[in-house]
């Protein structure tokens, strides 16, 4: 594994996420290092910003930034970066009560059936159990728990996930009605997301890193 690589790698995503105001100070981004056992933990921003190695069996006390993430990566072995953050529009899914539906069909493609709300914490029993869906965006309270396969993934889902909960949002507020994506649109972007997650677990089992899928 080249360490020095793998920084840059989650460092460009960091970049990408603060310029698109998806990543503050007090928010962090990890990344799974393909055969180490290991992740990368990236905190702070700016001249604040360290990266450090938590190891993936961290029983969280060395590093409880790193928990919540390191929850995600030993319930999904396809999750190769996690991004825990506040954006707006998603956290604002919270005050709704309900979780946002699939109204947009690449939505269904890239972070799952719903966005679903956690009650509490991602590394409680109950919500890694329910991490095994495949989603890939949450809303808890007070974050945003998105990841994908790989950084550049889940920088596209955090984005992605921000333009779905904006339009859902304000369609809500205004009681305007939202549509739903047709059952076999539901069902066949699902099966693809799904298939690329089996594809990545694999290829981590290996210690491969996955090769970013860019089709539907």
């Amino acid at each position: 594994m080249n360490y020095d690589a793998a920084i840059a790698r989650l460092n460009d995503a960091a970049r990408r996420l603060g310029a698109k105001g998806l990543l503050e100070p007090d928010d962090t981004l990890s990344m799974r290092l393909a055969g180490s056992g290991n992740i990368l933990l990236q905190t702070g921003s700016g001249p604040a910003q360290q990266v450090e190695i938590v190891p993936l069996a961290d029983d969280g006390a060395r590093a409880p930034l790193a928990a919540q993430h390191l929850a995600v990566y030993r319930t999904r072995a396809d999750v190769g970066c996690v991004l825990l953050n506040r954006q707006p529009w998603a956290s604002a899914l919270y005050a709704l009560e309900n979780d946002m539906p699939g109204v947009f069909d690449e939505q269904i493609r890239h972070l799952g059936r719903t966005v679903a709300l956690l009650a509490g914490p991602v590394e409680l029993p109950l919500n890694q159990a329910r991490l095994h869906s495949g989603a890939n965006a949450w809303i808890a309270p007070g974050h945003v728990l998105c990841f994908g396969t790989l950084p550049e993934r889940t920088v596209f889902n955090a984005e992605l996930l921000e333009k779905c909960a904006k339009a859902y949002v304000l369609a809500t507020s205004a009681g305007l009605p939202v549509g739903r994506i047709p059952w076999l649109v539901r069902w066949i972007a699902n099966g693809r997301l799904l298939k690329d997650e089996r594809r990545a677990a694999e290829q981590y089992a290996r210690g491969q890193m996955p090769v970013l899928s860019t089709a539907y």
